[in-house]
């Protein structure tokens, strides 16, 4: 339990549900921090290509935003881009700790 919680992963998967609760519940009425904050979403966002259109074309869930409606994908989309931080996280954490041995016994 202990080295689950300090897994970068498991930080990362908790910060996504948190954000797709504030947009929920209608404190990010822009999608600023959903989508504007990360990075992967945004350059999405911007494209106006395919894949922009996949992400809109998910099933619409009610929330309290501007346009009252987000398609699931999105969320889809935050759940697992944050899984992708913690897990690219975690390896150089592991990569450090592995460096700092070697560097230590030799």
């Amino acid at each position: 339990m202990k080295k689950i919680i300090k897994s970068f992963t498991f930080w990362c998967l908790i910060i996504a549900a948190l954000e797709i609760f504030m947009h929920q519940i209608g404190q990010d009425s822009k999608s600023i921090i959903l989508i504007g904050f990360n990075p992967l979403l945004n350059m999405i966002a911007d494209s106006q290509g395919s894949l922009h259109t996949f992400m809109d074309s998910g099933w619409q869930v009610p929330c309290n935003t501007i346009t009252g409606q987000i398609s699931i994908y999105w969320y889809v989309g935050s759940v697992l881009t944050f899984l992708f931080y913690g897990v690219v996280l975690d390896g150089m954490k592991m990569l450090f700790r592995k460096l700092n041995r070697k560097k230590q016994v030799g």
